[in-house]
């Protein structure tokens, strides 16, 4: 799917949605190498050079910037739900560490956890 503008770029309703096949004469995708974060997820630049749809490849009701703005919304949950996810599996790996650590003869999680009154550990 490809948000582009169409006719006059004065205008917000010439944003439109575009399913655009990969097999498309004129589409290539690109890597991006050497990404610092989110690497486990697929990142390219998409090069559309003269590319030319049909009229059946416009979503319909794509005119505006509401659908794609909806769409971002959408994937802003998705990232924030795995970073979520992320810290939840960090926190379990670093109380489950305390736990079979030992420090002063008593593992750590209950000599860190306690002196900060926090009993979750």
């Amino acid at each position: 799917m490809v948000w582009a503008k169409v006719g006059d770029l004065k205008d917000s309703k010439s944003i439109r949605g575009f399913i655009v096949p990969t097999n498309t004469k004129g589409f290539s995708a690109k890597d991006q190498k050497g990404k610092l974060s989110l690497r486990a997820s697929d990142t390219s630049e998409l090069v559309l050079q003269d590319v030319k749809l049909p009229r059946t490849a416009i979503l319909p009701k794509s005119g505006g910037l509401k659908s794609p703005l909806m769409c971002l919304t959408q994937a802003r949950y998705g990232i924030s739900w795995g970073a979520i996810g992320a810290a939840m599996a960090c926190f379990e790996e670093a109380a489950s560490y305390a736990k079979q650590r030992v420090m002063f003869d008593k593992p750590s999680a209950v000599s860190s956890c306690s002196s900060c009154g926090w009993r979750k550990c």
